[in-house]
């Protein structure tokens, strides 16, 4: 029996900095939870830049890509600190709708559209807008009314299902002025209550009829504000039992092949580094065994380590994040370190909560039995994305 993959285990990110040139950063769970910065993440990635480091983001967000660049703005970030800018896998969804289901001037592809409710930071028919355009103007709402994409009332009506968010089914573009909102706009009951009674009936009856289904957000789950769990769109795909591989076809766009572990995502993001010097980002090769220089930053083992393992790109695993509570550790919070990695002969005790203090012995051992379950591994393994302790040891 080989022995398992090695990884290096770190006590914080600076020991990581000097390694490599250039850093490709998930968003949630490592920058921020959609609500705060994450502990510590601003000044580790303003620590990056001094160091000329090149930075970008590549995010499983819904979001245009210009639209997650002017939320870092929130977080105590610009959009001018990341040379190769962010790709979004809604950017990619978009631009798929673009090319895959224009009508012009003959029948127009109507969209089963699965959404977000409307609110201060989502704005689904600004969506809609973009996948029509392509113009970046956030005023240009409705702009391709009409012209491209037509909302399906029922799933009779539809040509394909556009997975866009998890929380209402909305028949409509725009909202109707008299009360028939409810009417046109359901409840899913998904988002925080993994609810399959009402979404069930819809898929069924597009599996029946063998709609192809496109996916703006290819996340499992999202960790919220004050330790909540948010159920994502591909939920609805990868826990409903009639589904299995159906929507799994080479001539359909599935879900499990648009988001961090899709070759064609890497591909999207090598392009935005095209013309900084030293990384040949035009000629990747996403099957290549390995490729020098770069590490990908995320907290996820099914998209973040898997996809950079399948591009051949160094990943670094974050503790902090989505797998957290499902290692017995605690998320990294706004103001919190959450998790402290200390040598074997320390004392752990005296710790405040909300922070948990382990041995790099009892966490490496908790690791690889995880690893292994999971048979995914990274290259390294951090608490957060912030400065703090350079040691690190291999195991």
């Amino acid at each position: 029996m080989s022995a398992p993959p090695a990884f290096t285990l770190h006590t914080s990110f600076s020991s990581l900095i000097s390694l490599y040139d250039t850093f490709l950063l998930d968003q949630f769970g490592v920058i921020h939870n959609g609500s705060q910065s994450l502990h510590g993440a601003a000044d580790c990635i303003r620590s990056m830049l001094e160091r000329e480091k090149r930075l970008a983001i590549l995010s499983n967000t819904s979001s245009p890509s210009h639209v997650a660049l002017k939320r870092l703005k929130k977080y105590g970030l610009r959009d001018d600190m990341f040379a190769g800018g962010l790709v979004s896998s809604g950017e990619e969804c978009a631009k798929f709708v673009r090319e895959n289901y224009y009508g012009g001037d003959e029948k127009k592809n109507k969209a089963l559209w699965i959404t977000w409710k409307e609110s201060e930071t989502q704005n689904p028919l600004q969506f809609i807008s973009y996948c029509e355009s392509g113009n970046a103007d956030d005023n240009l709402v409705g702009v391709g009314k009409g012209g491209v994409i037509d909302v399906a009332e029922s799933v009779d009506d539809a040509d394909f299902i556009l997975l866009h968010g998890s929380e209402v089914w909305r028949r409509c573009r725009e909202l109707p002025a008299s009360n028939k909102e409810d009417d046109m706009i359901q409840d899913l009951n998904f988002l925080y209550n993994q609810d399959f009674s009402i979404i069930d009936p819809i898929l069924a009856l597009a599996l029946q009829r063998n709609l192809p289904l496109v996916c703006a957000n290819p996340d499992l789950i999202v960790g919220l504000p004050g330790g909540r769990v948010g159920n994502m769109p591909v939920v609805m795909w990868q826990l409903n039992k009639n589904y299995d591989l159906n929507f799994c076809r080479e001539d359909c766009p599935a879900i499990c092949r648009k988001g961090r572990n899709s070759p064609s995502f890497w591909q999207a993001q090598s392009a935005t580094f095209s013309c900084l010097p030293r990384q040949p980002w035009h000629r990747l090769d996403v099957n290549a065994k390995s490729i020098p220089g770069v590490l990908h930053v995320g907290d996820s083992l099914e998209h973040d380590v898997a996809g950079a393992n399948a591009a051949g790109i160094d990943s670094v695993f974050v503790l902090g994040g989505i797998h957290a509570r499902e290692l017995g550790l605690i998320p990294t919070g706004s103001e919190d370190v959450g998790i402290v990695i200390v040598d074997d002969d320390d004392d752990i005790g005296g710790q405040d909560a909300p922070c948990i203090t382990i041995t790099k012995k009892e966490l490496t051992t908790k690791l690889q039995s995880f690893f292994e379950e999971k048979n995914t591994w990274p290259s390294h393994v951090v608490p957060s994305l912030s400065l703090g302790r350079k040691d690190s040891m291999v195991v």
